[in-house]
Parts: structure tokens; sequence; C-alpha cells
């Protein structure tokens, strides 16, 4: 399985063999070029794709560790065992948000 980086760095080098091929196909062949052209584009749409959807970055990632880790502390530290509950739940959760 693939990183979202690997396989942008992937479909970059595809496409860039497309390219050079595309540049060094005839203009009369208007089917290869097109044919050519639409893997190209295919490739690019796929790499803006990934590029949106790309993981938190590191500040993201730091403040939700440091808000969890206080809300751990503060499961700790509240009386009434719903307020663990739901601080601990919490806790989890921005830790499993910034793992990605």
């Amino acid at each position: 399985m693939e990183t979202a980086d690997e396989e942008i760095a992937r479909l970059e080098a595809e496409r860039h063999r497309y390219s050079m091929t595309f540049a060094n196909t005839s203009e009369a062949d208007t089917v290869t070029r097109a044919h050519l052209q639409q893997e190209m584009d295919r490739r690019t749409a796929r790499i803006r794709e990934l590029q949106e959807r790309r993981p938190l970055g590191f500040f993201a990632r730091s403040a939700l560790r440091a808000v969890a880790a206080g809300a751990a502390w503060a499961a700790f530290e509240v009386g009434p065992g719903w307020a663990k509950a739901l601080l601990g739940a919490f806790a989890l959760l921005l830790a499993f948000l910034s793992l990605g």
C-alpha cells in the first residue's frame, strides 16, 4: 500500500513520461496525442485530489496532542465518573485525530 506522497511521486513520474511522449509525437497523429493528453489530465486530477486530502501539518498535530494530553489530565482530576468518561473519550478522539 502506497502512502499519499509515494502515490503523488509515482503519478508525477508517469505524467512526465506521458508529456515527453506527447512532445515527441507528431502533430498529425491526433488520436495518440489526444490519448496522451487524457492520461496526463487524469494523473493531474488525481495528484490534485491527493494534495487536497493531505494530513494535518506539524503544528496542527502538535496542538491536537497538547489538547488530548490536557483532556487526559483533566479526566483524572474531575470528580464525577461521567465527566471522567467523557474527557477520556475526548482525549482518545483527539489522540486518534493527531495521528492522521
